[in-house]
């Protein structure tokens, strides 16, 4: 009986794409390129300049195949375990409770902003393909598709300095896209990361008064004082600090195209190929040290 596929979730691909490219040619380095081009000027070669030039030619031409990479694989592990366990670390922070609370006014500003007025939080919708999966995604106007991350504190929204998670994200968008241009007959060609500075919501701003409170050298089950209270309060109030939602975001653009959908395609098969591996391996897991130590009588 043949065993349906593993599906993987839009939000594991910058887990498993980190260092995707197509099966090709790697160019040489500048100065293998300048050798071998000195190599291919002259009229006679030593022994030696022969062989070195065959070499460059040899290293030029050959075709690399793609791989997952060393993280992706490890990525893959830690899902089949979960899988085979029905198990997964949950956890809530206040970050996340309040990027959940105040998301849908946070895509209302933004798509005031940009002109969609009328923008809000898609409705759950589950799509697969054999190869991908998700639930949803935050929302879409046109041919866009956006990600919205509703960040705790200001130097989140990473004005400056972004590179280093991007990638994690911008996969999960062209996986939505894929999606989406599947599903809905739609055509997807860009998407967004967009990381908004909202204020949390009261009950969170009281959990985070404790927590400082308690810092201070103050007992937990000691009130806390409103003056308090409202210096932390006022502290998270960015709404007030800076009203304009363009001064409160950070948009990164990433662009979904069919080349981006072969490479998805591509890697998310060789993860299925992999989980596969790790279904048949872990039936064997033991069985060398089974045999030495089990009972022969």
């Amino acid at each position: 009986m043949k065993t349906q596929k593993k599906e993987f979730r839009c939000s594991d691909f910058g887990n498993l794409m980190v260092g995707a490219t197509m099966p090709g040619t790697k160019p040489l380095t500048e100065a293998q390129q300048r050798n071998l081009d000195e190599l291919m000027s002259k009229v006679k070669l030593t022994e030696k300049q022969a062989q070195t030039r065959d070499e460059l030619i040899e290293k030029r031409d050959k075709i690399h195949l793609p791989e997952l990479s060393k993280g992706a694989k490890t990525y893959v592990e830690k899902l089949f375990i979960q899988d085979r366990f029905d198990y997964k670390m949950r956890f809530s922070t206040l970050s996340t409770q309040k990027g959940n609370e105040v998301e849908q006014e946070s895509i209302r500003q933004v798509g005031t902003f940009l002109g969609y007025p009328f923008a809000t939080k898609a409705k759950e919708k589950f799509m697969s393909n054999g190869l991908i999966k998700t639930r949803g995604y935050d929302w879409r106007v046109a041919n866009f598709v956006f990600d919205q991350k509703n960040v705790w504190q200001p130097e989140n929204l990473k004005f400056f300095d972004d590179e280093k998670e991007i990638g994690i994200y911008e996969w999960q968008i062209r996986g939505y896209a894929m999606l989406i241009n599947e599903h809905e007959n739609a055509n997807i060609e860009r998407g967004a990361i967009i990381r908004t500075l909202m204020n949390p919501p009261e009950h969170l701003i009281w959990k985070q008064a404790r927590l400082l409170w308690v810092e201070a050298g103050n007992s937990w089950n000691e009130p806390i004082p409103d003056e308090f209270f409202q210096e932390v309060k006022a502290e998270f109030d960015f709404e007030s600090k800076r009203p304009n939602i363009i001064d409160r975001m950070r948009i990164h653009s990433v662009e979904c195209t069919n080349e981006h959908f072969d490479l998805i395609k591509l890697y998310i098969g060789m993860a299925q190929n992999y989980y596969d591996e790790l279904n048949e391996k872990i039936q064997h897991v033991n069985d060398s040290a089974i045999e030495i130590f089990k009972n022969q009588k």
